[in-house]
């Protein structure tokens, strides 16, 4: 008995890259460039132009006046503790400045009512500097 050998023809791909193409020289050497070119005697002119500036300056408060109110506990079931308070200053105007330019907020005041008691109204009270 004896072994046979069978042999196929294969067809590999070309996985070679191509060579490069080689081109015929210009017959310009400036062919293809841009040239740019100007006199000093002329001017351009804009067709559009445009500019922007901006500043800002902050507000600071100038003095306020407010009016300070004593606040009770008041419980769920709507009875008042008098034992438990805090005072409290409302403002109710506001004079702010900034440069020359002044400017006032007037605010709701504090209004009294079953857990609030007002102490004093209208103080003024400056701002620190």
């Amino acid at each position: 008995m004896g072994f046979e050998v069978v042999v196929r023809p294969v067809v590999f791909p070309n996985i070679r890259p191509a060579p490069a193409r080689s081109l015929p020289p210009q017959d310009d050497p400036t062919k293809g460039f841009a040239q740019i070119r100007g006199n000093g005697a002329t001017t351009v002119g804009l067709s559009y132009s445009y500019s922007a500036s901006a500043s800002s300056s902050q507000k600071v408060e100038d003095k306020r006046r407010v009016d300070v109110a004593r606040v009770y506990q008041q419980d769920k079931d709507k009875t008042v503790n008098k034992e438990n308070f805090v005072d409290i200053e409302v403002a109710n105007k506001i004079w702010m400045k900034s440069g020359a330019q002044k400017e006032q907020w007037k605010l709701e005041p504090v209004k009294e009512e079953k857990n609030i008691e007002i102490k004093e109204k209208d103080k003024i009270r400056e701002a620190q500097k």
